[in-house]
């Protein structure tokens, strides 16, 4: 059998990508914990199943402690210039 659950295991992403990522889910928690309930837009996540938005927080913590950006001055600049960067790769 292979390693167990507890292994960790090392994710490499672009660093405005991590950045973007830990906004999008910090947004989609901070609407889901006022609501009470999974936000319902098409901006955020739709009702991850419970194990699901127990993942997402792990690396939304995970990327806080990883990116000392998030406590940055500029923090929502960072954010709409890799937002754009981002889209801009997509096309």
């Amino acid at each position: 059998m292979g390693a167990g659950l507890d292994e960790q295991v090392a994710i490499s992403l672009p660093k405005g990508t991590l950045l973007v990522l830990f906004e999008f889910l910090s947004h989609s928690y901070e609407l889901w914990k006022r609501s009470g309930n999974p936000p319902a837009s098409e901006d955020v996540l739709l009702k991850p199943e419970a194990g699901e938005r127990v993942a997402l927080w792990h690396l939304e913590g995970a990327i806080e402690r990883t990116l000392p950006e998030i406590f940055a001055a500029n923090y929502h600049d960072l954010i709409g210039e890799w937002k754009q960067k981002l889209t801009a790769q997509g096309r």
